[in-house]
C-alpha cells in the first residue's frame, strides 16, 4: 500500500491531475507484474530490486533482452509512452494544491517505507514466501533495504605455500550442461559428449555443480568460484554478488594465490564492461585482461559470437608463453542465448545443441594440447547455468551443470586416474582449485 501511495503521489505532483494519476499508477503495476512474470516463467525467479542495475547492460545489449519480451508487450509499452507523452499536453493540472499534495503524498510513503522494521520481516531471503507476503513491489523495497545495510566481510589473507602447477586454467563455460541431465525431448535423441567423458574418466574430481540460476545469472556462478563465498554468507547479496563485490577482492583467486607464486590473466571474448568486470578483476588481482579485441570476429547467424575453440587457442598461447607459474580465468561467450526467436523453439534448440558441441570439442582440444606441453596443468572446466529456451527448457528445480577437475602432466599425457564423483557449489569449487593449485609451505 506504500508503494501505491508513493507511485501516486508522485505521478499526481507532476500532473496535478488525480485520475489520470491512478490510472498511470495502475498501468505502471501492471507492467511491473507483467515483466516480472515473464522473467519468472523464462528464469524462475521473480523481478528483484537487482534487476534495476542491468539498465546500463540493457542499453549496451538489448538482444540479451529483448527476445524474451512478447511482440504484443512491445507494442503495450510503446503506447503506454506515446499515452505519457500524449498526456503531459493535455492532462496536466496547472493548480497548485493537487502538485502539493502529491508531494505529501511521496514523502508519507517514503518515511514510512524508511521506518519499516525491514531487518525484522525479511531476515533472510525467502523469495517465494516474501512475494505472497508484502507483494512485488514490497519486496523490491524490503531487500533493497536489506542489500544496502549488508556489509563488506573480513579481508582474507594470501593462501600460504608454494604453486603446485606451472598453470591451473579456469574455465567457465557458457551455459554448458551435460545432455543426459536436460530434458530433451525425444526427437532430439542422445548426443555425444567426449570431452567431457575424457575429462570426467582423467579427473581426479568430478561432479554437479549446484547453481542457483537458470538461463541466466552467469555472475552468481562466476562470483562463487572467483571468491569463494557461499549464497548463504551472502544474503541478500547473493541476487547479484557482482554489485558489491569490489568490497571482497581480497577472497578472490588471484588475490589469494599471488603469494603461492602465481601470476594471474583473465580472459573473455566480449565487453568487458558487462558486470563491471574491466574494473573488478584488475582488483581481484589480474594482471593481465584479454578481452574482445584479441578475437577478430564478424558474427554470423552461425557463430554470433567469437567460438569456443578460438578462445581455447588462445589459452594455449597463454600457457604455452607463461614464464612461471600461471593462474588463466576464461569464460566462453560461443553458446549465449538468444538462440533463435521465442516462436521457434525447435530452431532454438538446434542451435544450443550444435554450439554445445563446439564447447565439448573445445574441452577435448585442450586437454590433449595441455597433456603435449611440457608443463604440470590443473585444467577445471565447468558450467554457469543451463539454458532457458521457452518451449524447450523451462526452470525446475534441478538446475546443476557439471564441472571437472582434470591434472595434465606433459610426461603421462593425462591423469592419475578417475577420481571421485562429488557435488559441489560453485564456492566450493573455490575451494577445491584453492587446495589443489597449492602444496602448503
Amino acid at each position: 500500500m506504500l508503494c501505491a501511495v508513493l507511485t501516486t503521489g508522485l505521478l499526481l505532483s507532476v500532473t496535478g491531475n488525480a485520475v489520470i494519476s491512478l490510472l498511470v499508477a495502475a498501468l505502471f503495476e501492471v507492467i511491473f507484474v507483467s515483466v516480472s512474470n515473464i522473467k519468472d516463467n523464462i528464469l524462475g525467479e521473480p523481478l528483484l530490486f537487482s534487476d534495476l542495475f542491468v539498465a546500463r547492460s540493457f542499453l549496451q545489449h538489448p538482444k540479451f533482452y529483448l527476445f524474451s519480451i512478447p511482440w504484443y508487450a512491445r507494442i503495450f509499452v510503446v503506447v503506454f509512452l506515446l499515452f505519457i507523452v500524449v498526456g503531459a499536453f493535455f492532462f496536466v493540472n496547472l493548480q497548485p494544491m493537487p502538485h502539493a499534495i502529491g508531494v505529501v503524498m511521496a514523502v508519507a510513503a517514503l518515511l514510512g517505507i524508511r521506518i519499516l522494521p525491514a531487518a525484522k520481516w525479511v531476515v533472510s531471503p525467502a523469495l517465494a514466501r516474501d512475494l505472497s507476503h508484502f507483494g512485488l513491489p514490497g519486496i523490491t523495497f524490503l531487500y533493497w533495504r536489506r542489500w544496502r545495510d549488508s556489509r563488506n566481510p573480513p579481508p582474507a589473507s594470501p593462501l600460504p605455500g608454494r604453486a603446485a602447477y606451472d598453470a591451473v586454467v579456469v574455465i567457465q563455460c557458457e551455459s554448458f550442461a551435460d545432455p543426459a541431465r536436460l530434458p530433451l525431448p525425444a526427437a532430439a535423441g542422445s548426443m555425444a559428449m567426449p570431452g567431457l567423458t575424457l575429462a570426467r574418466g582423467r579427473a581426479c574430481q568430478h561432479g554437479a555443480l549446484d547453481v542457483s540460476g537458470f538461463g541466466a545469472y552467469t555472475m552468481r556462478s562466476e562470483y562463487g568460484v572467483l571468491y569463494g563465498r557461499t549464497e548463504e554468507e551472502l544474503g541478500f547479496r547473493a541476487f547479484d554478488p557482482f554489485l558489491t563485490a569490489a568490497g571482497e577482492s581480497s577472497h578472490a583467486l588471484p588475490n589469494r594465490l599471488k603469494a603461492a607464486g602465481y601470476d594471474s590473466v583473465f580472459m573473455h571474448p566480449h565487453d568487458i564492461r558487462f558486470y563491471n568486470r574491466n574494473q573488478l578483476m584488475p582488483a581481484c588481482g589480474f594482471s593481465r585482461i584479454i578481452g574482445p579485441e584479441a578475437y577478430p570476429h564478424t558474427a554470423s547467424t552461425d557463430m554470433p559470437y567469437v567460438s569456443d575453440m578460438a578462445l581455447g587457442k588462445s589459452i594455449e598461447t597463454v600457457v604455452r608463453s607463461a614464464r612461471g607459474p600461471t593462474l588463466v580465468y576464461a569464460v566462453t561467450m560461443e553458446n549465449h542465448g538468444p538462440w533463435a526467436a521465442s516462436s521457434q523453439p525447435a530452431l532454438g534448440l538446434a542451435n544450443y545443441l550444435r554450439h554445445l558441441a563446439n564447447s565439448d570439442g573445445m574441452l577435448l582440444d585442450l586437454m590433449h594440447s595441455l597433456a603435449e606441453m611440457d608443463r604440470k596443468v590443473l585444467l577445471v572446466f565447468f558450467g554457469d547455468h543451463r539454458p532457458s529456451i521457452p518451449g524447450v527448457f523451462t526452470p525446475v528445480a534441478t538446475r546443476d551443470v557439471p564441472y571437472v577437475a582434470v591434472p595434465l602432466t606433459g610426461d603421462d599425457g593425462g591423469s592419475h586416474g578417475a577420481g571421485a564423483s562429488v557435488a559441489l557449489s560453485p564456492a566450493e569449487l573455490h575451494a577445491l582449485i584453492l587446495q589443489l593449485a597449492v602444496n602448503p609451505v
